[in-house]
């Protein structure tokens, strides 16, 4: 076998990483932020995300991923930290932390890494994409540790459903019961009242009360443990 392309695999990754979000990003700006990563040894999460997506790092509004929307509930998987309490210093504090620590469980400590930055959601867009170029993709930087997740996600089924489930088990979510809507009402009343039921949910999440000690803090258990050691072994 010849040797890695580290560029061409560095470039899938991040193609298929926005396949997975449906959201293609220009050639040029997957290209800028390639050249980005190759020259730092450390990735700046500011620096990063301008390469990537050229717009503002830090969101100031309140976001959520959702979840299931059906005829009786609407539900968010997790919803981001308050935005006030957004702060970037502590989050590259992650970063440099990850990338210097050297002991052999590294891949475990950059995996929670990774999902400490996901359930924190400290961008408006594009969360999950730097997520995990900065702690699994970066080939250049973690050779030794490089977990090709994105491609995993995009083409086997199984490692969705076991991301899914370890997503459920350290996410932030919410769920909301609908109103029920009477077979009687006529059309204009139950987009209202869909209308209505999105307000409310809305301000659930604008209301969130958790604090940023309770996103800081990552507690996996022996269940969720077990997952990502499935996961990693299914894909390394």
């Amino acid at each position: 076998m010849g040797p890695i392309d580290a560029d061409r695999l560095m470039y899938k990754n991040i193609v298929d990483s926005n396949c997975i979000e449906q959201d293609i990003l220009p050639k040029d700006n997957i290209n800028d932020a390639i050249e980005y990563l190759k020259n730092n040894e450390v990735p700046q999460i500011e620096g990063l995300y301008e390469a990537l997506f050229k717009r503002e790092t830090l969101r100031h509004c309140s976001v959520y991923v959702s979840d299931k929307n059906n005829s009786k509930i609407i539900s968010a998987a997790n919803v981001g930290i308050q935005h006030e309490n957004i702060d970037p210093k502590e989050l590259q504090q992650l970063v440099d932390f990850a990338y210097e620590y050297d002991q052999s469980n590294k891949v475990m400590v950059l995996f929670a890494s990774y999902l400490l930055y996901e359930r924190i959601h400290l961008h408006e867009d594009g969360n999950g994409r730097m997520g995990r170029v900065l702690f699994l993709e970066n080939i250049y930087q973690l050779s030794d540790t490089f977990v090709p997740l994105s491609t995993a996600l995009r083409y086997n089924k199984q490692v969705k459903q076991l991301m899914n489930e370890v997503f459920k088990s350290i996410g932030f979510g919410e769920i909301m019961k609908k109103r029920q809507i009477k077979c009687g009402d006529a059309a204009i009343y139950r987009v209202e009242i869909q209308e209505i039921d999105l307000n409310k949910f809305y301000e659930i999440i604008n209301d969130n009360q958790r604090t940023k000690q309770q996103y800081y803090t990552l507690d996996l258990d022996d269940n969720t443990s077990k997952l990502i050691v499935k996961l990693l072994n299914m894909i390394r």
